[in-house]
């Protein structure tokens, strides 16, 4: 058998073969710099980020590249099934070794395309409260309520319960307090609803404040307040402490009281009490007085 020093050409090319090769090549690589522009533009009414519209273009224009030396190849009778069969099994390989980076960066297009959440935002997710700096190809970037800096990953963000607190203009708090058993619950409610919707902090909220009671406990009567606030964080931090401080003054003012955690003990029978301290009691020697002499 004689020997094939080209053994991926199915047959040996011509001239001719390896001009339309090299045009097909040169024409892959002129589209794919062609698109680059057009895909820029088409993509600026999406509002992505700049990170997100280079990759589209870069995928965009490698494809167009790939599918002129494929092309290229077929004019050339090369074998393009045991070639591209190789390339797939080094793909894999590559994919699964390269998984967690890959994840993330689809995931940071689905945000992107899903709009979820937006740099400056105030989110919060796993356990961290904060406002979005910015969503790269890793991560999401959050900047804490302490000033620190914390990066989600992408995949994370996506995986578990998110809450954007901002995507509202207002967002509503629950606020449990107590009041006594003796106090009138009724002309109670009253009050407080009236002197809550009266804060300035609670401008132009969707619905009025209101109190409701919610159950007995071992000291007093539960009672919860319930009121609208804007989204912002600095803002409900405020308006939050601006209730609690009008419900306070409140209820001094109505001389309504605020019960403390009591317990009251009830002896059935002294004696028999007395008798059980007796005989719990340590015995004392014979001969010895109460100080020890």
């Amino acid at each position: 058998m004689p020997y094939n020093p080209l053994p991926v050409f199915a047959a040996s090319p011509s001239s001719a073969d390896w001009g339309f090769a090299a045009l097909w090549l040169i024409g892959g690589v002129a589209v794919a710099m062609a698109l680059r522009p057009v895909l820029s533009t088409l993509t600026k009414p999406l509002r992505l980020q700049e990170y997100v519209a280079k990759l589209i273009t870069r995928l965009v224009s490698t494809g167009v590249m790939l599918a002129a030396g494929i092309y290229a190849l077929g004019q050339l009778d090369v074998a393009v099934g045991p070639l591209l069969g190789a390339l797939g099994v080094t793909g894999i390989v590559i994919a699964l070794a390269l998984q967690p980076v890959m994840g993330n960066l689809v995931a940071a297009i689905m945000l992107h395309a899903r709009r979820p959440i937006r740099p400056g935002d105030q989110i919060e997710s796993h356990d961290y409260r904060g406002t979005v700096v910015e969503i790269n190809s890793r991560a999401v970037v959050v900047l804490s309520y302490d000033g620190e800096t914390i990066y989600l990953p992408n995949l994370n963000v996506l995986d578990q319960p998110l809450v954007n607190q901002t995507r509202e203009e207002y967002r509503r708090t629950v606020l449990p307090f107590q009041v006594g058993y003796e106090a009138d619950l009724r002309q109670t409610q009253r009050v407080l609803a009236r002197a809550i919707r009266s804060v300035d902090a609670l401008a132009d909220p969707p619905l009025p404040a209101d109190v409701l009671v919610t159950g007995f406990a071992d000291s007093g009567v539960n009672l919860v307040a319930r009121f609208w606030h804007p989204s912002e964080e600095l803002s409900a931090g405020h308006a939050i402490s601006e209730v609690v401080i009008t419900i306070r003054e409140t209820l001094r003012r109505e001389q309504i009281t605020i019960p403390f955690p009591q317990r009251v003990l009830h002896l059935a029978d002294l004696e028999a009490a007395e008798a059980f301290t007796a005989s719990v009691r340590p015995r004392q020697p014979p001969g010895t007085t109460s100080d020890g002499s």
